[in-house]
């Protein structure tokens, strides 16, 4: 297999422990919105400490700080705060099952507006992922609440998110460079945003809380960084094809650490998807 591919998969396995990490951390009182001050500023510190070892420049253009700041907040840290949102609402696997729907956006805006025609084998490795979530729901469509909506809302955003690493004016960009103002970016909206709502003793953290952030941040600097590198190596799609068996990683920590209920339907839908993955690793690029 290609780097890329490599690259794709690594970013699935290791992100599925960024919902979990997620609940754990406002089951003990976080917010959803501390929750995103704390994991983007540790985004922020390792990124740039990363970029200082490696002696990496941060000049950008205007034009490409402007595409960050869109990319930031319709992007990825808008979905990263919609999953958040929805765990307020959902079991973290039904969660990141409906957040997985985002390889459709990507493969539907890649096709509407750049006229990107999908292969035979990704139309069908898109087909065994849906048909993939929709088992691992148990074909039960009528658990649809807010936490659906916004589950969804973070597939959709993140689905742009990919689309624009790939065809915006930010694709030559150092993948550390990206992650690190998707990050400065991100902390002081989010920081702003839980002050302007005015909760009660907002940021009034314990040091675990702070610690397990900081993981979060780590995490997620990797998963950014793969992710930007699968992209650009071979494409939007099939990379957001790829990161969907994460939704399989989210599931099983989710039965393992919260006692989430599984049946027969998991082991369908998880099979599914790994076989869409498996189609998509094996077409060449």
């Amino acid at each position: 297999m290609s780097k890329g591919i490599w690259a794709a998969v690594s970013a699935a396995l290791t992100a599925g422990l960024l919902p979990v990490f997620t609940k754990v951390m406002m089951n003990h009182g976080v917010t959803d919105v501390e929750v995103m001050v704390v994991r983007y500023l540790g985004v922020f510190l390792f990124a740039g400490i990363g970029l200082m070892l490696r002696g990496q420049g941060l000049r950008i253009t205007g034009r490409q700080f402007v595409t960050l700041v869109l990319l930031t907040v319709f992007g990825y840290a808008g979905a990263c705060y919609l999953l958040a949102a929805a765990l307020n609402f959902l079991p973290v696997g039904m969660a990141t099952m409906l957040y997985f729907t985002y390889p459709l956006f990507t493969m539907l805006i890649m096709t509407l507006v750049f006229r990107e025609k999908p292969t035979g084998r990704k139309l069908v490795a898109l087909a065994l992922a849906i048909l993939g979530i929709a088992a691992l729901m148990g074909f039960d469509f009528s658990v649809f609440n807010i936490g659906s909506v916004l589950a969804l809302g973070a597939g959709l955003t993140y689905g742009i998110y990919l689309v624009g690493i790939q065809k915006s004016c930010v694709c030559q960009l150092d993948n550390m460079v990206i992650t690190f103002y998707l990050a400065g970016i991100s902390w002081p909206l989010f920081l702003i945003q839980g002050w302007g709502t005015g909760v009660e003793h907002f940021m009034a953290l314990t040091p675990t809380a702070w610690g397990v952030g900081m993981v979060m941040g780590l995490i997620t600097v990797f998963v950014l960084v793969v992710v930007a590198y699968a992209t650009k190596s071979i494409g939007s799609t099939r990379t957001s094809l790829i990161i969907a068996f994460e939704a399989v990683v989210s599931l099983v920590l989710g039965i393992l650490i919260f006692g989430e209920a599984w049946t027969g339907f998991t082991v369908v839908g998880s099979v599914l998807m790994l076989g869409a993955v498996i189609l998509v690793t094996r077409e060449k690029a």
